[in-house]
This record gives structure tokens, C-alpha cells and sequence, in this order.
């Protein structure tokens, strides 16, 4: 197996979205299964497949916002065969940041409302004691930054000053891998393509963890802010301190 990390191509949006399907699947994936239930997922199709048209939506959103960087990790031995994706939004240079598009609406037949809207309210408050009151308002972002946490968020600021200008941030929108090659390192592949660039501009990284991406992000020095109860699951706010990472 030979892995290549490179930009995409916007012919594999299709296999993207479906990737993100399997990657965080409601039969797997704790925080996927309480906003698709699977009492709610039509009975003549497979498990989460009701959702794939609005995740190829957002894939698309976000290939189309000029500062969005689509990564993925491919096989070469494979016909190059796409093994992991990675979605970072990336600094765009000027002083006021392009309006982003708005994301395609969650669908209403398949999605529990109560449960999308409890954890909003919870990464809300997470972002208000990590940066005070403003949240992530000073951080521009390509998507909703209250998607779930599953989609794993880092924002890239300056250490001990802050949130910086929303055109000064790099933002990881989401990090999956097919189940079949994770714990191989594509993960961390995928990440080290972001953390080098925020270690270049020495900048810090905060994200929200999930239970199977913490490992990952400890062993590239992450530290815990606080831990984070997501319907009975443990979840982490963690930081990269640029002083680690130099």
C-alpha cells in the first residue's frame, strides 16, 4: 500500500461523500447516530444512505469556496483509489473574507432537530469559555461550525492573543477515513498537511475530539481544555500549543 496525500479533483466529490458516509455511519458513530436515529432512516434503503445526497451537497459547497481546501489520501496500488479526505479552510489573504455559501439543509425527514439543536448549544458553550464571548465569531469557516463534532473543527490562532482576523485562521472542517485503512496512518497524514502550515505561521490549534480521533491528536501533542458530554459519550476540546510543534 502506497498512500499519496493531494488535492482533489472535482470529479471525486461523489466518492467524498460517500467515504464521509462510511467514515461516520449512524451504526458506528456515536454523535451521527443521535442526529440520523436510526428510527428515523427509511427502511428500503441501507443505513445512512438517506443522507448522502445532502453530504454530497456540502462537499460540493465547500470545493466551490475559493478558500477551501479539499485533501484527499489515495492508493496508489489501488488505481488510485480514495482511502481518506480531509476539508481545511484555508486564510484567504485580504482583510474581509468572501461571504460563504450557505450549507445545504440538514434532511428533515432523517434528522432529530431536538438532539441537532442540544448540540449546538453545547459546542456554543465550549467556543464561548475557550474564547470568550464572541465564540468563534472572528473565525471564517466555509461550513457550519455547529455541524457535529464528528467532523472534527480545529481553529489555528495566535498563541496567548486570542482569536485573530477571521483572514489570519486555518480551519479543519473534517477529518474521515474509509473503516477498512484506519490505523495506518492516513489520519495522521491528512492532519500533517494543516498542522505544518499553522506551525509555519506559529500558530496554535483547538478542536473538538471525538472518542476514536482523541488518540490521534494526543499523540501529535494535543493537550485537553475540558472534556465535553455529548449524550452520554465523552468528547474533548484539545489544543496544539505551537511550542510543541517547533
Amino acid at each position: 500500500m502506497t498512500i499519496l496525500i493531494r488535492k482533489a479533483a472535482e470529479e471525486e466529490i461523489p466518492a467524498i461523500a460517500r467515504l464521509a458516509g462510511q467514515a461516520f455511519h449512524p451504526t458506528t458513530d456515536w454523535i451521527t447516530r443521535q442526529v440520523f436515529p436510526l428510527h428515523l432512516q427509511p427502511k428500503d434503503i441501507p443505513d445512512g444512505q438517506a443522507s448522502q445526497p445532502w453530504r454530497r451537497l456540502r462537499k460540493t459547497v465547500g470545493f466551490s469556496t475559493p478558500n477551501c481546501a479539499t485533501i484527499v489520501a489515495v492508493d496508489t496500488a489501488l488505481n488510485n483509489q480514495i482511502v481518506g479526505y480531509a476539508i481545511w479552510d484555508l486564510p484567504v489573504g485580504s482583510e474581509e473574507s468572501p461571504a460563504p455559501p450557505a450549507d445545504p439543509e440538514l434532511p428533515a425527514d432523517v434528522t432529530d432537530f431536538k438532539v441537532y439543536a442540544e448540540l449546538k448549544t453545547i459546542l456554543e458553550e465550549d467556543h464561548k469559555a475557550t474564547f470568550g464571548d464572541r465564540g468563534l465569531k472572528d473565525v471564517w469557516r466555509s461550513s457550519s461550525p455547529l455541524l457535529f463534532p464528528l467532523y472534527i473543527r480545529v481553529l489555528l490562532y495566535k498563541p496567548d492573543m486570542g482569536p485573530q482576523p477571521t483572514n489570519a485562521q486555518t480551519d479543519l472542517d473534517m477529518i474521515g477515513v474509509d473503516p477498512h485503512y484506519q490505523r495506518q496512518g492516513i489520519g495522521r497524514a491528512l492532519l500533517t498537511w494543516g498542522v505544518e502550515q499553522a506551525t509555519r505561521e506559529g500558530r496554535d490549534c483547538y478542536l473538538m475530539a471525538t472518542p476514536q480521533g482523541r488518540p490521534l491528536y494526543e499523540s501529535f501533542g494535543f493537550d485537553i481544555v475540558r472534556p465535553l458530554n455529548m449524550f452520554g459519550v465523552m468528547h474533548h476540546s484539545m489544543i496544539l500549543r505551537t511550542s510543541k510543534t517547533t
